[in-house]
Formats: structure tokens, C-alpha cells, sequence
């Protein structure tokens, strides 16, 4: 039985699906979309996991916002 992907990977993959659905617009070679889906991907989870640190709400704000409208 396989062993399921990371979190991380897990990510990193959706985001390569989108990089290589969007090929008519940036056109990157099989290595650079690679390498652009880890990239977003770090910086995501870096972003996340400053939000925890941080304890910053402004998430939680715009979906008060959204809800209310």
C-alpha cells in the first residue's frame, strides 16, 4: 500500500495541476513549473503558519465581511 503524500506535496502538486493547465499563458518548461509549484507552495505554508504565530484575523475579518453581506 502506497504511503499517502504530505501535506506539503499534497499542495505542491494541486499547484503544479494549475501551473500546467495555465501553460498558454506563462509557458514553463517541465523543471521551472517544478520548481514554481514548490516556490508557492513554501510560501503558502510560510504564510499559514505566520498567521498562527502572528495570530492575525484579517482572514477571519473578510469572511465576517462576506457572511454579512
Amino acid at each position: 500500500m502506497k504511503k499517502p503524500l504530505a501535506v506539503r506535496d499534497s499542495i505542491a502538486v494541486h499547484l503544479l495541476q494549475a501551473i500546467i493547465c495555465k501553460r498558454e499563458v506563462i509557458r514553463p518548461s517541465p523543471k521551472e513549473a517544478a520548481k514554481l509549484a514548490v516556490e508557492h507552495t513554501d510560501c503558502l505554508m510560510n504564510e499559514l503558519d505566520r498567521k498562527k504565530r502572528e495570530n492575525i484575523s484579517y482572514l477571519e475579518d473578510w469572511c465576517a465581511k462576506k457572511v454579512l453581506q
